[in-house]
């Protein structure tokens, strides 16, 4: 992708000698720099729904990925579970869903758990991928919710994959929610999302 470049671009033509650092070579895109591919701050509610719904959609770009390179996704937001009802977290790639969660329920409350899922996505060669994935939902009033020892009120998923999508061509990251019943009292909502691209070595 290449779009991490100096602040300040020379008009300057290029000297003669090639050996030297010139004008061209310091307007160039740099590499192996990780780069934003997408920040998303849009609010997105799956609540009294239990069709599965989109929380984050990326196309990334036909190539990005090279042989070796790959992505880190963040997201970010909150979750209500005050009544009966499981969730499942699906992530995928192009035409494959490369992690289903099994379909889980955390302790009801009225309060709204914090959670983050992050997901590491790692070609071997570019149609081969490695995955690692962990979220982490922590129930509390605060703002930056704390939980010690064996409290009910948090819920960790962890997770590893491999998949076959072939990244010399554009494929769509998508990440989905649903429940298992329509409530006014289910809400999962990502409020944020960040992607980053991870050069190719």
């Amino acid at each position: 992708m290449g779009n991490v470049k100096h602040a300040f671009t020379s008009a300057k033509a290029d000297g003669g000698d090639a050996s030297l650092v010139r004008p061209s070579n310091w307007n160039a895109a740099h590499t192996g720099a990780v780069e934003i591919l997408d920040r998303d701050l849009t609010q997105i509610d799956v609540a009294n729904d239990a069709a599965e719904t989109s929380i984050y959609s990326f196309s990334v770009p036909a190539g990005a990925l090279g042989t070796d390179g790959g992505f880190r996704l963040t997201l970010g937001g909150d979750s209500l579970r005050n009544a009966a009802g499981t969730l499942i977290i699906r992530i995928k790639l192009g035409a494959t869903t490369v992690f289903t969660s099994d379909a889980f329920s955390s302790t009801n409350l009225a309060d709204r758990y914090r959670w983050t899922l992050q997901v590491l996505c790692l070609n071997s060669a570019a149609d081969a991928q490695k995955w690692n994935a962990w979220m982490n939902m922590i129930a509390n009033v605060a703002n930056l919710s704390v939980r010690v020892g064996a409290n009910t009120q948090k819920v960790l998923l962890e997770g590893q994959a491999s998949s076959g999508e072939d990244t010399a061509g554009a494929l769509v990251l998508d990440i989905t929610a649903d429940f298992s019943v329509a409530s006014a009292s289910l809400s999962f909502r990502k409020e944020m999302a960040l992607l980053e691209l991870i050069p190719a070595a």
